[in-house]
């Protein structure tokens, strides 16, 4: 099928992000995917293809209006997704390219497709906060992705430096271009929150099977584009020559597919010198470290040979460092000797005109160090005051000693600084909280000197509300967990448990926290149905109301009951057989179950499979690859909102 691209631009990249079907079965009667990686979980704001037949009278692509907004009919249809009018970007008879609400709730969401006076179709979508997928040149879904240099908009094969960037940071930056990224570590849409680099992790490997993790530094909306997502990367220095390089993105329950790209090679003459640290910036005298000096790529012919100098006699290193062949740095051991005063010592990498420098403070015996930074207790209740507490290893000088205290999270807010008394190694100082609505993590870090130490905090909600499993079949329990950012007091908590529907779910009426706990557990028993319902159970305590949701399925729904993997231990480039169970034969058109592998490197499964109609399992092929060591794989597989695992060991 000829198939057209998603925005109207003159911009390479967006040249070729269109839309085709993926080779896998049609369910009836249409079938919504990602267009980037054509997996069939897609997110909130993000650009889906829907393939069916019989979907528009003809083909016709959308114009922006006068607001520069995409219209919601087109070629006659229009897309309500859980009732909500999508942005239309292309439609034709087997094909439309829409724009998910971003609103839309996640879980398995109704879509509708009116055709006038036609008679409208209808199916679901299976929708989750973030639902990686890179878009590809061919618009495949794999093979080259659409990957550009960030700074000169070229694309393959890219070289780790980019003369062009401005600064002494030369490293390559590239832009890939995806969907479904942009709400990663922001399941609430805060629109405040423009970059989710820190929620996204990348990872490429090359064709001998060596794994890099690269540094995310943008994630979030490419600007001036409807659903499209942009990831910047930073490019090591490990990856000069590596030739075809693979890609993946990961954040919360999502992998992307895999992309791939081209890597070229540094002129000889531009391999050099990238910096020298210390893994220390400050010793007693008289104690050893280890330094490391590393290149912009990795040495060739005979290795890199670097000459290192010391400023100062009370510093003691190798004359020079060869860095060897295909290596990108080396380690070299320092010696210090005693000192009365403290010395400021010049550690130099030298190398053909380039030199790199490091700074090394060599201290007396005596000299006032922070030792230790404590906190207590480790977990607060937003709202509620922690404790910390800075120790020195040595008594503070006249004036005291002024240790800077920094938080990670807005969630803990300790002083700027705080100070150790004259005579004294230690203080104590208040880590005032703010409420929270979910848990959070603040990491505290003293600094004195040129020692900095760090201590975790965990922020709770005034009340946490979890099941333990959000689907479950009419007749059966399960069992849920009510959870307080603090002890209860001695005479306990009783807190009631209501329920939009305790005909079908009954949950205890009231439930009680023990006094010195901190969570109860309680069963919630259901009964059979003969049509699935959603059920809110509800408990508020303390100013705050925490709500979960339990969906009842009707016995012999077909769900996932099992995935069996065999053989469960392969050798890496041998295939192994996956197992997809129902719990009832699938109905007319078939059940789609999606899989996703925890590492695509080592074992690869298809996006998704299907269980022909009337029948109960479906196989399907696991592919591994050869890996440097053992990898476990666990092999996940989901449907009508229930998720199923398997392990699968590579060697």
């Amino acid at each position: 099928m000829q198939c057209r691209p998603f925005v109207q631009s003159a911009v390479a990249i967006l040249a070729v992000l269109a839309a085709q079907p993926g080779a896998s079965a049609q369910t009836s009667p249409f079938t919504v995917t990602s267009a980037a990686s054509y997996q069939t979980t897609v997110a909130p704001d993000s650009l889906v293809s829907m393939f069916g037949a019989n979907l528009a009278a003809a083909a016709a692509s959308a114009t922006l209006d006068a607001n520069g907004q995409l219209p919601t009919q087109l070629g006659g249809i229009s897309v309500l997704v859980d009732g909500q009018a999508a942005a239309l970007l292309y439609v034709s008879p087997l094909q439309v390219n829409f724009l998910v609400p971003g609103s839309t709730t996640p879980g398995n969401v109704s879509v509708v497709v009116q055709r006038g006076s036609g008679t409208p179709l209808s199916g679901t979508m299976q929708v989750q906060n973030t639902a990686l997928g890179i878009f590809t040149a061919d618009s495949s879904g794999s093979g080259a992705g659409s990957i550009l240099n960030a700074v000169t908009y070229a694309g393959a094969p890219f070289l780790v430096e980019t003369t062009a960037n401005t600064g002494s940071d030369k490293r390559t930056r590239l832009s890939v271009y995806a969907t479904g990224v942009r709400y990663a570590g922001n399941p609430n849409h805060d629109p405040t929150v423009t970059n989710v680099a820190g929620a996204v992790d990348a990872e490429a490997q090359d064709t001998s099977g060596n794994h890099y993790s690269l540094t995310v530094e943008y994630a979030g909306a490419a600007p001036g584009y409807f659903g499209l997502d942009q990831v910047n990367l930073v490019l090591p220095p490990e990856l000069d020559s590596a030739g075809v390089v693979s890609l993946t993105l990961a954040a919360e329950l999502s992998t992307s597919n895999v992309v791939t790209f081209q890597m070229g090679s540094l002129p000889a003459s531009e391999i050099g010198l990238a910096g020298i640290t210390l893994d220390s910036t400050a010793v007693t005298g008289g104690d050893g470290l280890t330094g490391t000096v590393s290149l912009n790529a990795p040495a060739r012919t005979a290795g890199f040979v670097v000459a290192l100098r010391s400023s100062n006699g009370a510093v003691q290193l190798p004359l020079s460092l060869t860095i060897p062949v295909g290596q990108v740095s080396a380690n070299f051991s320092i010696a210090t000797s005693s000192v009365t005063t403290v010395q400021m010592v010049t550690i130099s990498a030298q190398s053909g005109g380039t030199t790199q420098n490091a700074t090394l403070e060599v201290d007396p015996l005596s000299t006032v160090r922070l030792t230790n930074f404590l906190i207590a207790p480790s977990s607060v209740q937003g709202g509620q005051t922690a404790s910390g507490t800075v120790s020195l290893g040595a008594a503070a000088l006249s004036g005291g000693a002024s240790v800077q205290i920094t938080s990670s999270s807005s969630a803990a807010q300790p002083p700027a600084a705080v100070t150790v008394p004259f005579g004294a190694t230690s203080a104590t100082f208040s880590i005032p909280t703010s409420v929270v609505t979910a848990p959070q993590t603040a990491t505290l870090t003293a600094t004195y000197g040129k020692v900095s130490l760090t201590a975790p905090l965990a922020v709770m909600p005034v009340l946490q509300l979890t099941l333990q499993s959000n689907t479950i079949t009419g007749g059966n329990s399960v069992n849920g967990t009510i959870t307080l950012g603090q002890t209860a007091p001695a005479a306990g908590v009783t807190l009631n448990v209501q329920c939009d529907n305790r005909a079908i779910a009954q949950p205890p009426l009231t439930v009680t926290i023990p006094g010195g706990q901190t969570s109860v557990s309680f069963v919630v028993t259901t009964i059979p149905v003969t049509a699935s319902r959603t059920i809110t159970i509800t408990v508020s305590y303390g100013g705050s109301t925490q709500s979960a949701t339990l969906t009842v399925n009707p016995a012999g729904t077909a769900s996932l009951s099992s995935l069996m993997i065999s053989p469960d231990h392969v050798t890496g480039g041998t295939n192994a057989t996956g197992t997809a169970t129902l719990g009832a034969p699938a109905p007319i058109g078939g059940t789609a179950v999606n899989l996703m592998s925890s590492n695509v490197f080592a074992a690869q499964v298809p996006q998704f499979i299907q269980v022909p109609q009337g029948q109960t399992s479906a196989t399907f092929t696991i592919t591994t690859t050869h890996s440097s060591a053992t990898q476990t794989v666990t092999i996940t597989g989901s449907t009508a909102g229930v998720s199923k695992s398997a392990t699968l060991t590579v060697q």
